[in-house]
């Protein structure tokens, strides 16, 4: 599975913002759980969804992950979930694909792969 970031995030404003929230290496903290953010989210098909419980579980890259998760909301990248969790703003925008999509994807292959067993590939 793969993940798509927009190259313009590396010197985005909302990036540094965050950056700048977080203090000392900001940027590559705020830049780091983002992406941390988006591969759980991709894995787990969760549509951008990032649940508390997994940020914190950030922790084993991150010294505080719930201070940078604040700064990623604070700067828009995130938006709050209710306590739930987080939200990463524009998931869906940066062609990455819902929880649906890939589900298809993963059915039309399997479809795919058994219509070719049928027919004898693979033997």
């Amino acid at each position: 599975m793969w993940v798509r970031l927009d190259t313009n995030l590396i010197d985005h404003r909302k990036l540094f913002a965050a950056g700048d929230a977080i203090g000392r290496n900001g940027p590559g903290l705020a830049l780091a759980v983002y992406t941390l953010g988006l591969l759980w989210s991709n894995k787990h098909l969760s549509d951008g969804h990032v649940p508390l419980e997994v940020v914190k579980s950030f922790r084993q890259h991150v010294a505080d992950p719930l201070a940078v998760a604040d700064a990623l909301v604070q700067a828009n990248l995130w938006e709050t979930n209710g306590g739930a969790g987080f939200l990463i703003h524009d998931y869906a925008e940066y062609g990455n694909p819902s929880a649906d999509e890939v589900k298809a994807f993963r059915q039309r292959e399997r479809d795919r792969k058994r219509r070719a067993r049928a027919r004898g590939w693979g033997r």
